[in-house]
């Protein structure tokens, strides 16, 4: 828009210009006879003055029409009292390369019949192409006034045209863009601005619209977000109201000694087993929420995920071992450093392999492997087990979906693996299920 204006104003001032210079050479006649320094006489023949000639050491000579000298102003510097053709245009000329120690201008005088010379030594005197306005010319008052109101005329539409160019490129587009702030302050979603404009509108125009596309995505996720909390809450409440339910009967029944002598440490097994279900229920709930929370931060260290590895599976061997498993480890001697939170990292491998434990009813085998990849570190755990539903594996990282729909076990809390997601996105990392060789992966990419 700027250069737009830029040249439509040189345009402008170049035809104002062109406007002058016409004014000028008509107020001159086309005429140059009239130029300094012979301006020294006026069309009576009457010399006006003699002061500026005399200071550069020039005179004025009087001729007739066969270029005699009549009469002499000054003092005259030369012995010629009539100059010929040739002498008079070699006298007359204003190449510098003309022998003539002098330089003369000649102005013919037709009330008198006669030439006036104004000499002046050639090396005093520089001559310049010029235009000079004779205020005396008929109608310059006129082509003056004339000048001025057109260049008024051209300032006026040039205003007039400015106006038009700023609203049709500036307050439109402007326009376009309040209408639709407008309608995102009001809570209208996906508004979408669509004009043609100039580059700069256009680039406000498309950032407004990814904006406006972030925003709309944004609420969508935090609407998302709201829905999965307040299911969150409706599951959490159910499966804590069962245990409970159970503890109460069991703790009634104690009380009033309507459970037989033989059964008593049986109940007093189950009110120990609920109450830990509600501990862990409880516990996983609250760390969930805090790691949905922005405000936490995770305490991280530079770390050798392969030693963390192997002091996990070191942990978990022998239980698998006695589960009936082949335990798999590849785990390299070379060190792979990640920045962790060494706590929050080995719950999410020692989830995994709980999960593997429990879930492989049909395998033989767990397996856990690190590798470097180009641009991660992945750690994989695997069983050989009953692959999860393809209808749950979108799911199954979600809260409270257990792995007993699809691999018919006994569930847990249904809140492991969620959070186990949660951990490893905290480090800017990736969590997600595969199927590979026919056997059910979780791989973790850092």
């Amino acid at each position: 828009m700027v250069l737009g204006y830029i040249v439509f104003a040189v345009s402008i001032l170049l035809t104002f210009i062109i406007c002058m210079i016409g004014a000028m050479i008509f107020l001159s006649s086309g005429n140059d006879d009239n130029m300094p320094p012979n301006a020294f006489v006026n069309e009576a023949g009457e010399i006006i003055t003699m002061e500026t000639i005399e200071k550069l050491g020039g005179w004025v000579e009087e001729l007739d029409e066969e270029y005699r000298v009549l009469r002499v102003y000054g003092d005259k510097k030369t012995d010629s009292m009539q100059y010929s053709r040739n002498e008079m245009i070699s006298l007359t000329s204003v190449e510098t390369g003309e022998p003539n120690y002098y330089i003369g201008f000649l102005k013919y005088i037709e009330k008198k019949g006669t030439y006036f010379l104004c000499i002046y030594e050639r090396n005093l005197v520089q001559i310049r192409l010029a235009v000079i306005l004779d205020a005396q010319n008929e109608g310059a008052d006129n082509v003056f006034l004339g000048v001025i109101v057109v260049f008024f005329l051209l300032c006026f539409i040039n205003v007039l045209l400015i106006c038009a160019y700023l609203n049709k490129k500036i307050k439109m587009p402007l326009q376009y863009i309040v209408n639709g702030m407008e309608k995102v302050k009001n809570g209208e979603g996906a508004v979408c601005l669509d004009f043609a404009a100039e580059r700069e509108f256009e680039s406000i125009r498309d950032t407004f619209n990814l904006m406006s596309r972030d925003l709309e995505k944004s609420k969508r996720e935090k609407e998302e977000m709201e829905h999965k909390k307040a299911q969150l809450l409706l599951e959490l409440s159910h499966d804590i109201k069962t245990p409970l339910a159970t503890i109460k009967s069991y703790v009634n029944a104690l009380e009033s000694g309507l459970v037989p002598e033989s059964k008593i440490p049986a109940y007093y097994q189950t009110i120990d087993k609920k109450a830990d279900r509600v501990c862990s229920l409880s516990e996983n709930m609250f760390l969930m929420l805090k790691m949905d929370n922005a405000d936490y931060k995770l305490q991280l260290q530079r770390t050798d995920l392969c030693e963390v590895m192997r002091q996990v599976c070191a942990e978990y061997y022998e239980e698998i071992e006695s589960a009936g498993y082949l335990f798999d480890i590849e785990i390299p001697e070379q060190p792979y450093y990640r920045d962790v939170d060494e706590k929050t990292f080995t719950r999410v491998i020692t989830n995994l392999l709980t999960n593997a434990i429990k879930y492989n009813q049909v395998g033989e085998q767990i397996g856990v492997s690190v590798k470097q990849e180009t641009e991660y570190v992945q750690i994989a755990i695997w069983d050989d087990g009953v692959l999860i539903a393809e209808d749950m594996r979108k799911s199954i990282f979600d809260a409270f979906v257990r792995g007993d729909k699809a691999r018919k076990s006994d569930g847990g809390t249904g809140l492991g693996l969620s959070i186990s997601k949660v951990i490893i996105e905290k480090h800017g990392g990736k969590l997600f299920y595969d199927v590979r060789n026919g056997k059910n992966y979780f791989i973790i990419q850092m």
